[in-house]
């Protein structure tokens, strides 16, 4: 099965998406596309890590990964293929691989070799390329030059102490519940079971790890781990990120007693 998935910023208002599928669609026979994203914030190469490091590996071995998010940060940007896992994933040089994978590298990471098919959109020119030799049972060494090192983004992780941790917002989903760079071990580990509070905007304290959504009331706000292992702030049926003025990268205290 020749598959592939998309994670873009290229919302679908305009045109991109289906340039990139057609593509994909005359250059690879047989290809079933899946789209994991389009809605990443313009330019987050961050949210889009985190969305891809925590879908990738439901699919099966072989699936080749399309992210085009920040494709254009800054000139004469490489553009990579890298093996993980038993999946292949091409996207730029710009800091989202270094957040998916941080200190565990993949072993096999190639620049991507210039290809004459020049477009502002990448995902449509030389990641279709990539994927079609990919799929087709090349190896990496024939689309691209193997190195060691790739760009690394700017850490978000949670600064820690023995008392304290300071979060930002990773991500707010479709139901404006607001997901912190906080894992569930990193909080329990400090947590050793003792009482916390977390702190935000507005000063709505939240005091409490619910077991799930349904565990307080209708319009209250709380916390719990999502699916994906990270402390998240919920208002059950409500909209917490617009309500309570959450947004990408805002600072979030959790202080242990």
């Amino acid at each position: 099965m020749n598959l592939v998935t998309l994670t873009t910023d290229l919302g679908i208002k305009d045109f991109y998406v289906a340039v990139i599928k057609g593509e994909l669609l005359k250059c690879i026979k047989d290809v079933s596309i899946v789209d994991i994203s389009h809605d990443i914030e313009p330019f987050s190469y961050a949210q889009a890590a985190y969305i891809l490091v925590n879908s990738y590996h439901h699919f099966p071995a072989g699936t080749v990964h399309i992210a085009g998010v920040d494709t254009s940060r800054y000139k004469g940007m490489k553009h990579l293929v890298i093996q993980h896992n038993d999946h292949f994933f091409i996207g730029p040089d710009n800091g989202l691989f270094s957040l998916m994978f941080e200190d565990k590298l993949p072993e096999r990471i190639f620049y991507l070799k210039e290809s004459g098919n020049k477009t502002t959109l990448p995902a449509s020119g030389i990641y279709i390329e990539a994927a079609k030799a990919i799929l087709e049972g090349k190896i990496l060494e024939e689309i691209g030059d193997p190195i060691s090192v790739i760009n690394r983004a700017a850490s978000f992780r949670p600064l820690i102490n023995h008392n304290y941790i300071k979060g930002q917002v990773l991500h707010i989903d479709r139901f404006e519940n607001v997901i912190l760079n906080i894992r569930k071990e990193e909080f329990e580990n400090i947590r050793q079971n003792r009482k916390f509070i977390v702190t935000f905007k507005r000063n709505n304290d939240i005091d409490k790890l619910e077991e799930d959504y349904s565990s307080i009331q209708e319009g209250n706000i709380s916390c719990l781990v999502n699916s994906a292992g990270y402390i998240e702030l919920f208002m059950k049926h409500g909209s917490m990120a617009s309500l309570l003025g959450l947004k990408l990268n805002d600072t979030v205290h959790i202080e242990f007693k």
